[in-house]
């Protein structure tokens, strides 16, 4: 009797929850009509023709309508469609019968493709400044740089900063990584070089230049470092500049190892990959890579031109005591109207180092004393805001001999740019597809004398003072300034270590046509800065202070390695290119190269840490599940969590930060089969971070619970009973097949479930290891990425669809995309 009561439980799993709590098929339609979809309560939305938020999404993804999402309901929330909220919006509408909502505030980028697409026109025609699709911040008179202010201009738009960057693709050293882990030494989730790597090669899919172009500028890959089949194109430029293939050698000439840096170790000198789909010399970003192939899903939108005014919460805690967020409001400017969409699962905060925690201060989380001064009510007491780290850097210009081809000719020369143009829109080619490449990473060693300057140097340093000095400027809290010094100290061991403290890269646009820039850029300041809001009006800037230079030893450091710049450029074969420093000039040392830094540099364009993943009591913002300390679903995946900083662009620890946070919400809401036991009739579906094989064992330890405790009359009444209940439920079964069979599903439920991998090009990487019950079926939605990436050391194996291989693609508009419809029609024709 025990089998046959357990088929009638994996029967009634099969038919989901108010199967097992003995509704009818007819009873449950009903209750889909009365209730908005939440899978938790067992109700399947990618099959339900009546989901209210899907009614919003019978069209492509992207939309400037607000009509389109007022007043709705989305199970996710994404406020920022940048970097990270691009992947959060792909990753999390796999899952086709969740419904998922990303608001950006720029626009959609179709207005400026050229200078999108094209790599060139990143550089020489710029939009992240004095454009809308920049942000265009600008810091407060900084005390560490003369009382001078500096412009911040970070993306803003679909994309982010990723669709207007310099689209530099490379990692940190694997112990900046590993200590992410250790400083959270008792969090729920791994962050480490082995876990944050994984996640990064699951985003990228590499494209091998040429063997002519690896000979002649000596590019050192190790494609063993890289992912493959992820849907971001990383590639180099099919046409570099003849100078650079001096610029490996040089250092190498010096000492340095020539290295695929994507290895682990940032300690040497490379030509570095770039976010370039080569095969078709363009731009690769978060929204021709994530969204673009998937903009049919009917489950995802992607509003633009409106920006997230604040975090609501409707005044309720979960089980633990933590608020509950309920959505969001936006608005397009101050003058416009405010609107508010609803949130069933989560509200997922991307909006970036700065953005992010605007928001967060905006909607009452942040330390008190701020959000008192401009008349906003503390939610939550969070030290959101603090240990702002950003990567410094001044760039050195360097005379050349004649005749060297750089992108100075190509910026002042209007008939070269429209040949140049010509080209690539004929065949992708051309000096329009470069973009810098050249770059080198030096150690503390490099600069300071070698391992005994560095140990000197280290000697002198006193991190307790740094701290003082900081805590004085930003009145930080006791929390804040305990994991400073832990990072801190840090940053002080790893000057001893072989990993990158400058970054040094070959800028091919000096100031003449004889001339050429290094730029150099600290990678560990110990300096810290700060933002805030200073008013409650969410379309007021905030007060951004990056506190460059406020601590000495960067000074220091800082001169050490535009002394190293020096000794490289007289080192062959270089020197047999640069033949003079013409800014700042050999002889400016001293007091005066410090003032020149000082008010020459600038951003690097790397800002993090303002909303930390560290413990509260070292100044944290969110918990290692990305989850903000005292809220049950409000989360951040974007590079604010960063807690301490890596030599390296962020771009690729942002997607990995990104990736890896949408496994961890995936797991987190993995559908439970019902646990029925002898006092029970039914039984309410749970979310629950588990792994596949919890649900695995879920219909036997379901039977071993319901047969606990029971007479052995009792056991033989109940498995009669069941058995023949289970010979109905599979009658039912049956019925409903050969009825569902016999005819074609109608065109609103297709809408619903049109997420196969043949429509939207997108493939899984993993099957699911299990059938697990998701939304009481027992099966996954159509298209879904099985979470095991998140417990799995190779993620991606199986591989993405790659859309631009083996034959190159053109770009399609928006407009010229597969519609709705077309699907529909696909889906008949099967």
């Amino acid at each position: 009797m025990r089998s046959t009561f357990t088929l009638a439980l994996a029967a009634a799993a099969v038919m989901g929850p108010a199967v097992a709590s003995g509704s009818t098929s007819s009873s449950r339609s009903r209750e889909r009509r009365s209730e908005p979809y939440h899978h938790s309560k067992g109700r399947d939305g990618a099959f339900n023709p009546n989901h209210p938020e899907l009614q919003a999404i019978r069209r492509g993804a992207i939309t400037a309508s607000v009509a389109d999402v007022a007043n709705q309901s989305f199970d996710f929330v994404i406020a920022g469609g940048g970097l990270a909220g691009l992947v959060a919006g792909a990753r999390l509408s796999e899952w086709s019968n969740v419904t998922v909502l990303v608001i950006e505030a720029g626009g959609d980028g179709s207005d400026v493709e050229t200078q999108q697409t094209i790599p060139g026109y990143t550089y020489l025609h710029g939009i992240s400044s004095n454009s809308p699709y920049g942000w265009n911040y600008t810091t407060t008179n900084l005390t560490g740089c003369n009382m001078l202010t500096k412009n911040i201009p970070l993306g803003r738009g679909l994309g982010g900063s990723g669709a207007v960057n310099g689209m530099f693709w490379c990692r940190g050293d694997s112990v900046e990584y590993d200590a992410w882990g250790s400083l959270n030494p008792n969090g729920n989730q791994t962050w480490d070089w082995a876990e944050v790597n994984k996640y990064i090669m699951k985003a990228e899919n590499l494209t091998v230049p040429s063997q002519s172009n690896i000979d002649t500028f000596t590019i050192p890959i190790d494609t063993s470092a890289h992912g493959s089949g992820g849907p971001l194109q990383i590639g180099w430029s099919s046409f570099i500049y003849p100078v650079v293939a001096n610029w490996v050698p040089t250092w190498v000439n010096m000492g340095f190892a020539a290295l695929d840096l994507a290895a682990g170790s940032t300690h040497g000198v490379t030509i570095t990959p770039s976010t370039l789909n080569a095969p078709i010399g363009s731009r690769s970003d978060s929204k021709t890579a994530y969204i673009e192939p998937n903009s049919a899903r009917p489950n995802l939108v992607v509003l633009t031109g409106q920006q997230v005014t604040k975090v609501l919460f409707n005044g309720t805690k979960d089980a633990s005591g933590n608020i509950i967020a309920s959505g969001v409001q936006f608005a397009a400017s101050a003058s416009d109207t405010t609107y508010t969409v609803n949130a069933n699962k989560e509200v997922i905060l991307t909006a970036g180092t700065i953005g992010t925690s605007k928001l967060l201060q905006l909607s009452g989380i942040g330390p008190t004393s701020v959000l008192t001064g401009v008349g906003i009510d503390t939610v939550l007491d969070l030290p959101v805001g603090y240990n702002y780290q950003d990567h410094v850097s001044y760039t050195m210009y360097f005379d050349t001999v004649d005749g060297i081809d750089s992108w100075y000719n190509l910026a002042t020369n209007d008939t070269l740019q429209a040949e140049a143009l010509a080209e690539w829109e004929a065949s992708k080619t051309g000096v329009w597809t470069y973009i810098n490449e050249a770059v080198g990473y030096l150690s503390g060693s490099d600069i300071l004398g070698g391992s005994a300057g560095a140990t000197s140097f280290v000697s002198g340093l006193d991190t307790t003072a740094m701290v003082t000095t900081l805590a004085s400027k930003y009145t930080l809290p006791s929390t804040v300034q305990a994991g400073l010094k832990k990072q801190l100290d840090l940053q002080t061991a790893w000057l001893s270590q072989s990993l990158g403290q400058f970054e040094i890269i070959l800028h091919l646009w000096g100031k003449s046509a004889t001339s050429l820039g290094v730029q150099v850029a600290l990678q560990h300041p110990f300096s810290r800065g700060q933002t805030y809001i200073n008013s409650n009006d969410p379309f007021v800037m905030p007060i951004l202070d990056p506190g460059y230079f406020d601590i000495d030893a960067d000074v220091q450091m800082m001169q050490d390695a535009t002394a190293w710049v020096r000794t490289m450029t007289n080192t062959a074969p270089m020197n047999t290119i640069m033949t003079n420093e013409s800014l700042p000039g050999a002889s400016v040392t001293g007091d005066a190269l410090t003032t020149y830094f000082k008010t020459a540099c600038g951003t690097e364009y790397h800002p993090i840490g303002t909303a930390s993943m560290l413990p509260q009591e070292l100044g944290g913002v969110v918990d290692t599940n990305l989850v903000v300390y005292g809220t049950s679903n409000l989360r951040v995946l974007d590079s604010s969590i960063i807690p301490i900083h890596v030599s390296a662009h962020t771009m690729a620890s942002t997607y990995g930060v990104a990736e890896k946070g949408c496994d961890i919400i995936k797991s987190q809401h993995w559908y439970v089969a019902p646990v029925v036991s002898s006092t029970s009739t039914s039984a309410s579906a749970t979310s629950s971070a588990t792994s596949s094989a919890n649900t695995e064992s879920a219909t036997a330890e379901a039977a071993a619970v319901a047969s606990t405790g029971l007479s052995t009359a009792a056991k033989i009444g109940v498995g009669v009973g069941c058995g023949l209940g289970a010979i109905g439920v599979l009658a039912a079964i049956f019925l409903f097949c050969l009825r569902r069979k016999k005819s074609k599903p109608d065109t609103v439920t297709k809408g619903a479930y049109m997420q196969g991998n043949t429509s939207d090009q997108w493939m899984d990487g993993y099957n699911t290891p299990n059938a697990f019950a998701m939304a009481g079926q027992n099966r996954p939605s159509l298209d879904t990425m099985a979470t095991a990436d998140l417990h799995h050391p190779n993620p991606q194996a199986a591989g993405y669809y790659n859309p631009h291989s083996p034959a190159p693609q053109q770009y399609t508009p928006p407009s010229q995309r597969p519609s709705h419809l077309a699907l529909e029609q696909y889906y008949d024709r099967q």
